[in-house]
């Protein structure tokens, strides 16, 4: 990606620690508890407020809430000591997103696979409950809004802090602010559809364009090939800067009948070539890229060099225009008008 976003602490976070309380002190200890009850959260009244409001009142997502943590708790009381330690482990590195697009090999993900494979029911409702944890019917009741706080509030706290305004997926789109009542998607980075345990992690929850999203990325998984093989990606909110290389090629000076076959487009540096190959496969970079220096825009940043550049020569305004998008490279698709116009100069096209 072309830069990393801050995280920022919220309220919302709580209720990845609710899951965390549910996971480790209801379902781990089931197989030692005789019964359900209410009473297994005395050590966590926050949540066991909650918890009690959910069960003596009938709202849709309330009542699937409960239900379902009672389901999963029953189905942990038939696992071994065994199983359940397994799932511990797997419960750790899946909400350890930072580590896993390491591809650190002491931490392997965990899929909902992998869970069928040691019990098919418990799969079947992790799934179900982890999958609709993160839905309004759910998040928007007030007695657990009151808890956690809304969605709402900290993507407009998200975007206070994340200045830049783009998606930094691709950099070609706006990412809403916080003046409009409009906001943009968060993206599931690990799909929730395919991993468990980290649906409500705001550690796997990055604002995103549409077009990456929906149009490009889809349910495709970072931590893995098409070919199943483990593989690097970028962390969204990683904390090591790295300045992403673009380099463009042109294969034709003929730029009103410019067509992607006519462009080379490459990425650095060298020590992020895994997280780059992952980057643009999951979010159809080079393409979407290549189709940008075919648009309109491309050629209006040719014509603003030669139309523009009043009593300075067009190569004397292009290192003008150069300088000026390299300081702001966000802006304007400069991180790719840059390059695209540096390659134009190579086929000598202002001069």
């Amino acid at each position: 990606m072309l830069f990393t976003y801050q995280y920022i602490n919220h309220r919302m976070e709580k209720m990845q620690e609710f899951i965390d309380y549910i996971f480790y002190e209801v379902w781990c200890i089931a197989p030692s508890i005789a019964d359900y009850s209410l009473e297994l959260y005395n050590n966590k009244p926050d949540l066991k407020e909650v918890m009690t409001t959910f069960h003596y009142s009938s709202t849709k997502g309330g009542d699937f809430f409960n239900a379902k943590i009672e389901e999963i708790f029953l189905i942990f009381k038939t696992l071994s000591p065994a199983d359940i330690y397994q799932l511990k482990l797997w419960y750790q590195s899946n909400n350890n997103i930072e580590i896993l697009c390491k591809n650190d090999p002491a931490h392997t993900p965990s899929k909902y696979a992998d869970i069928n494979q040691l019990n098919k029911d418990l799969g079947i409702a992790l799934k179900v409950f982890f999958v609709r944890l993160y839905s309004h019917d759910l998040l928007s009741l007030k007695a657990l809004a009151d808890k956690i706080g809304l969605i709402d509030d900290h993507y407009d706290e998200f975007v206070k802090i994340n200045r830049t305004g783009k998606c930094p997926f691709c950099g070609l789109y706006d990412i809403d602010s916080e003046y409009v009542h409009t906001r943009d998607a968060y993206d599931h980075y690990l799909p929730k559809s395919e991993y468990p345990f980290s649906s409500i992690s705001f550690k796997n929850l990055a604002p995103i364009c549409n077009k990456c999203n929906s149009s490009n990325k889809g349910s495709k998984d970072p931590l893995y090939d098409s070919n199943g093989n483990r593989r690097k990606a970028f962390y969204p909110f990683n904390r090591d800067s790295y300045t992403m290389d673009i380099n463009v090629k042109l294969n034709s000076a003929e730029i009103e009948k410019l067509t992607p076959q006519d462009i080379t487009i490459s990425f650095g540096p060298a020590n992020i070539e895994e997280e780059l190959k992952t980057w643009n496969e999951l979010f159809g970079i080079e393409e979407r890229y290549k189709a940008k220096c075919c648009s309109a825009d491309a050629k209006y940043w040719i014509n603003q060099i030669i139309d523009e550049c009043g009593d300075k020569t067009p190569i004397e305004f292009l290192s003008i225009r150069l300088a000026s998008a390299q300081k702001a490279p966000y802006s304007d698709t400069n991180f790719l008008r840059k390059p695209f116009l540096e390659a134009c100069a190579a086929l000598d096209i202002f001069t």
